[in-house]
């Protein structure tokens, strides 16, 4: 965790990171101010990025500050990882861009023209709505779809394993790894009070499924706010979890035998 000098290297916050060039063009984009994005704070969430991926393609993690008979395998660690954060890194760019967003008025639109059957599906559009209007593109847009997902399918309360439906197989990466940042508890406490408003809860298991189940009206409404002075500190929390859990996807063992 020592900031150490070199040429190639940045210092954010007293620890090591890369320099913007090293990161993927559209991070570059975000710093340099042209990309289309809404979040709040750029520069923070590019710093993030700088951080990031210093620390995985250069094995800043404890299993090597705390294991020194292991620096052997840091060079190894640090060429896989090193491009697993890229990815996700590459990924999120892209996620942050306005044009990856649901377009919520016109999903609601089309829900409600639908009429009285699609009432459950016109309950999570709304939720989706309200998540949207709590934090707004300081998010990416997965942490939206995500949360849409169940109007896409056969009924709202429809299982689907993401790691191995095929009809949500191109999301599996990116909605497992919003859908385990929820244990940022402040967030996932959040975007459960709001889905309590409508009679659902969100849950997600160690099998990957992705599902909304209905709970108990007369007791299941609670309210909760993220508090002001900590706000920031959780959706930056639920950002990193994000990153790393999508980085890890493709090296996190799974078996059907758990769906």
């Amino acid at each position: 965790m020592q900031a150490i000098e070199a040429p190639n290297l940045t210092v954010i916050a007293f620890e090591n990171a890369v320099p913007i060039a090293q990161l993927p063009s559209v991070w570059q984009d975000i710093a340099r101010g042209v990309a289309n994005v809404g979040i709040s704070d750029p520069q923070g969430y590019v710093e993030m990025a700088q951080l990031f991926q210093y620390k995985l393609e250069q094995g800043d993690v404890d299993l090597f500050n705390e294991h020194p008979e292991l620096d052997y395998l840091k060079p190894s660690f640090s060429q896989l990882f090193g491009k697993l954060a890229w990815e996700a890194l590459d990924f999120y760019g892209h996620d942050w861009l306005k044009t990856s967003y649901p377009n919520f008025t016109a999903v609601l639109e089309d829900l409600e023209s639908q009429g009285a059957e699609y009432a459950d599906e016109v309950k999570v559009a709304r939720i989706g709505w309200e998540l949207f209007q709590e934090f707004g593109y300081d998010l990416p847009a997965s942490f939206y779809h995500v949360h849409l997902a169940p109007i896409y399918r056969d009924h709202v309360f429809e299982e689907r394993a993401l790691r191995f439906d095929k009809r949500d197989i191109k999301h599996k990466r990116s909605w497992d790894a919003i859908l385990h940042a929820g244990k940022v508890f402040a967030m996932q406490m959040k975007v459960q009070s709001i889905a309590a408003k409508y009679g659902f809860t969100y849950q997600h298991g160690c099998g990957c499924n992705s599902h909304l189940s209905s709970i108990d009206a007369s007791r299941g409404v609670f309210e909760y706010e993220l508090t002001p002075e900590k706000r920031q500190r959780w959706i930056r929390s639920f950002i990193w979890t994000a990153w790393y859990e999508y980085a890890f996807f493709p090296i996190v063992p799974n078996t059907s035998y758990l769906v």
